[in-house]
């Protein structure tokens, strides 16, 4: 009878333990990062939901070959009179640089999937800023407009709170200080609206 109970006791034990590991198993959770460099929740309305590396939104591509992928992502809308726009800032939560950033202003024709961007120094107005890991500044309205401008092709683009931008881009982006450039090749984003 002793054995029995023993038995009955050490699986009773088992079974709980393994019950307890379960419960303290958590799902994998995304964070909410502000636009500085800490993961804590945000009350503003310009900081997006983003989580860690290979999370659901992001911007990747190769810069100069150099395969990156941003996680920390703000995605305003801008709606002050006369200036309609979609703002977009990335970066890795562990670092501010390097960083890309979008700046898009509302078309004619409106905001709507399958839109088209094809930028240089003739469209300024809206333009992408790619800041390297050093600090160089990289941009669009400083190419050449002889020079294939850098492209970025909305599938798609709900400009509402909460809705899907995918997209592709690539191109070179110029700086003002010399000839070079950063090439962006294999370009994408997956974000949604904060606000």
């Amino acid at each position: 009878m002793k054995k029995i109970a023993f038995t009955i006791l050490a699986i009773s034990t088992l079974v709980f333990f393994a019950c307890e590991e379960k419960k303290d198993d958590k799902p994998a959770t995304t964070t909410t990062a502000t636009t500085s460099t800490t993961s804590t929740t945000s009350t503003t309305s310009t900081t997006s939901t983003t989580s860690t590396t290979g999370a659901t939104y992001y911007i990747s591509a190769s810069f100069n070959g150099v395969n990156t992928q941003f996680t920390n992502l703000t995605v305003y809308r801008d709606e002050t009179e006369g200036n309609v726009s979609l703002l977009i800032v990335a970066n890795n939560t562990t670092s501010e640089k390097p960083s890309i950033e979008f700046n898009l202003k509302q078309p004619v024709s409106g905001w709507a999937d399958n839109l088209s961007y094809a930028l240089n120094m003739e469209q300024s107005s809206s333009y992408v800023k790619y800041t390297t890991a050093a600090g160089r500044v990289y941009t669009s309205s400083l190419i050449n407009i002889d020079d294939q401008p850098f492209n970025i092709n909305f599938s798609k683009l709900e400009f509402t709170k909460g809705g899907s931008v995918v997209a592709t881009m690539n191109g070179d982006l110029a700086i003002d200080t010399d000839t070079s450039r950063v090439k962006i090749v294999s370009g994408k984003l997956n974000l949604i609206c904060d606000n």
